[in-house]
């Protein structure tokens, strides 16, 4: 199929099905996270044209206000139905290639997050992590562990100033482990 042939399909569906397909794409993402977050990627693969299809079945019904309609034109329903899908899979992709920003950590902000996992609140040790590794590696007078106790004193919450500096010393010493291989 030539690049011209698939948009003439969407140009030929029209706005119907991309709007749909959006849709489409939206409450699959949000079914993924959270009912089939621990399904099978090849469960999820066929979650967008089986929602397509059922949300251009309703479409379809409330434009036609007939149920009838669904029956006597399932084919291209259908049809339909399967473009939305891959319309909804198309946004995914380029979302995903070109639009979502990832949020992943480096090597010494994943270490330093396992080390300050207890410490810190869930929803603040990615920050805290590399609040930790930036001033680690811009410290040029040694005084790492140091910077590193008081930015943690900051994210954690009731941790003895003992625990605190054991810590820091602990990051330190696994970061430098970790370097001088």
């Amino acid at each position: 199929m030539s690049l011209i042939q698939i948009f003439n399909t969407f140009t030929f569906y029209g706005p119907a099905v991309t709007a749909l397909a959006l849709a489409t794409a939206l409450v699959t993402q949000l079914i993924k996270k959270t009912l089939l977050a621990r399904a099978q990627k090849k469960l999820v693969t066929f979650l967008p044209f089986m929602l397509g299809t059922l949300l251009y079945a309703v479409y379809a019904a409330v434009c036609n206000l007939s149920l009838r309609f669904l029956i006597d034109e399932y084919v291209s329903v259908i049809e339909h139905g399967f473009s939305v899908g891959a319309a909804a899979t198309l946004y995914y992709v380029l979302y995903e290639q070109f639009i979502r920003v990832k949020s992943g950590l480096s090597e010494t902000e994943k270490v330093i997050a396992a080390l300050i996992e207890g410490y810190v609140p869930t929803d603040s040790v990615e920050a805290a992590a590399k609040e930790v590794a930036d001033a680690i590696a811009r410290d040029v007078t040694g005084g790492g562990a140091a910077r590193a106790r008081e930015i943690l004193a900051g994210y954690a919450g009731e941790i003895s100033e003992r625990d605190l500096q054991l810590l820091s010393k602990l990051i330190i010493e696994t970061l430098a482990h970790l370097t001088t291989r």
